[in-house]
């Protein structure tokens, strides 16, 4: 979900600045909300850092997701994937530390 909204994330902005949209007027708050959410650069990074440590374990669960004997592939895989998982949140508790 995480990735498609990072692909749709201009025609979703584009969407909450147009005048033309008649969602707004639903629901007023819920509306800001939505609108604030999508423009804050913030939450986007949110959604980079969380895609970047999901991938490696995403990675992971479709390897193994065959008809195929995977248990003898499981061990290093796993090993790489916790080691691709640390690197990721090591490298975003280290820009946020700055």
């Amino acid at each position: 979900m995480f990735k498609r909204f990072q692909r749709l994330k201009k025609g979703l902005q584009e969407m909450v600045i147009s005048d033309d949209c008649s969602y707004k007027e639903d629901n007023v708050d819920s509306a800001q909300f939505v609108k604030e959410t999508l423009l804050n650069d913030n939450w986007w990074m949110k959604v980079d850092y969380i895609l970047a440590f999901t991938a490696p374990i995403y990675d992971v669960l479709r390897k193994t997701d065959t008809d195929m004997a995977t248990l003898h592939l499981v061990y290093e895989i796993w090993d790489s994937m916790i080691e691709n998982v640390r690197k990721m949140i090591y490298q975003h508790e280290k820009k946020t530390e700055v």
